[in-house]
């Protein structure tokens, strides 16, 4: 029940700022085509920005979809193990998730967010690290949504008497 809980949340959170971000991309990019087409004069900061909005857009997307196990998956030997055999498959694989998420979204990100902290963007001038700080923060979500899934398989087993 509170694993459904934090999910939700999570889910919700998630969407509610991916969408934000979202609506914000395309109006940025009508700006855009406005600007340069329209005034005949293009907008400095919106190229910058909508690249910094489409990483953090898809990076959360990304995040989600592990949540929502929609993400990119060879599900060829999953799809063939059934019971436990499957579940512990999926438990595995998503340890191996955990792993590659601590090691590259968080320490790689938090490497990459203190590098770059002192560094600014050549237009909007907001330090580097505040663009980087997604790597990081999708890494935490990742874990978080990998560590739910595993306590609920472990949930499910103890349901069947594994």
């Amino acid at each position: 029940m509170m694993v459904d809980k934090i999910k939700k949340l999570l889910d919700r959170s998630i969407l509610f700022v991916a969408s934000s971000l979202l609506i914000i991309l395309v109006l940025g990019a009508l700006w855009q085509v406005f600007t340069r087409y329209v005034l005949k004069n293009p907008s400095t900061f919106t190229n910058e920005l909508l690249g910094f909005l489409l990483v953090w857009t898809s990076l959360l997307g990304a995040s989600y979809a592990f949540g929502a196990n929609k993400h990119l998956a060879l599900t060829f030997i999953t799809n063939k193990l059934t019971g436990m055999r499957g579940m512990i498959i999926t438990v595995i694989n998503d340890i191996f998730v955990i792993l590659f998420a601590v090691v590259i979204l968080l320490n790689g990100g938090m490497e990459a967010v203190s590098m770059t902290m002192s560094q600014t963007t050549p237009i909007l001038g907001v330090p580097k690290g505040i663009v980087y700080s997604i790597l990081p923060i999708s890494g935490v979500i990742i874990i978080i949504y990998k560590l739910l899934g595993i306590k609920e398989y472990k949930k499910i087993s103890q349901e069947e008497g594994g």
